[in-house]
């Protein structure tokens, strides 16, 4: 089972996203934590900047047509994207492939689309909901929601307390606040794929609480159904073997 955090940059998704792994691993669940790399700044500059080496193997894969939807007009962000989703993909892959836990992405697959949004600067309804369409789908996606003047506070003080290189790596804060309309514009188109969603906020330690307690609650009733549609496909094919032998 897949969870996406979505939201814009000071909402809160990094915080939420290890809080609810510490919950529901308390509860005796299974879960993978897919956090974004966020440490280790000159290593990440690195992989990122060399990542054109990639860029065939992107241009290759089905996902490639984001960047023809949303190019991003800046070659660097360009291939720090490309670095991203090759990234994105290889652990999404593994969730998928890891059924039996809860895979938790603070940055997923529809927050990397408002990122094609921001750095290509297209807002382009038609062209948004087509990226969206080819995405894979977490199985909840969990909208994160702030005031703006508190999304901008917050952002003001991650960029004072960056270091140099740091700040040379992240958004500067002009972007980091368009983005907040950049998201309200993917959240819109996405209400046409009928994705499994819920809207929280998480901006003190009693939103964080009641977040958490909200989305455990949810995951456990997805992972309910799930069992029994899995029993009852599986009662079903014992069925169809049960009549086989009979006949």
């Amino acid at each position: 089972m897949i969870l996406e955090l979505f939201g814009p940059s000071g909402a809160g998704k990094t915080t939420l996203a290890s809080e609810l792994a510490r919950v529901l691993r308390g509860q005796g669940q299974p879960v993978l934590l897919q956090i974004a790399d966020r440490a280790h700044p000159v290593r990440r500059a690195a992989f990122k900047l060399v990542s054109g080496v990639h860029s065939k193997w992107i241009a290759q894969h089905s996902l490639g047509e984001l960047f023809e939807i949303l190019p991003p007009k800046n070659e660097m962000w360009a291939a720090r994207l490309n670095w991203h989703l090759e990234a994105l993909l290889q652990a999404w892959r593994a969730a998928m492939a890891s059924n039996q836990k809860i895979s938790i992405f603070d940055q997923g697959m529809v927050q990397f689309v408002s990122s094609l949004v921001l750095f290509s600067d297209i807002t382009d309804r038609e062209r948004v909901s087509r990226a969206l369409e080819l995405l894979p789908k977490p199985d909840l996606l969990v909208q994160l929601r702030a005031p703006r003047r508190i999304l901008e506070a917050r952002l003001r003080e991650r960029r004072r307390t960056l270091g140099i290189i740091q700040k040379f790596l992240d958004l500067d804060l002009q972007s980091s606040l368009d983005q907040i309309d950049h998201v309200k514009l993917v959240e819109e188109e996405l209400k046409s794929f009928l994705v499994p969603t819920i809207c929280v906020e998480s901006l003190d330690s009693d939103g964080l609480r009641a977040a958490t307690q909200v989305i455990a609650l949810r995951l456990t009733s997805l992972r309910g159904a799930a069992d029994i549609q899995t029993g009852w496909v599986s009662t079903k094919r014992d069925r169809r073997r049960e009549q086989d032998v009979a006949d």
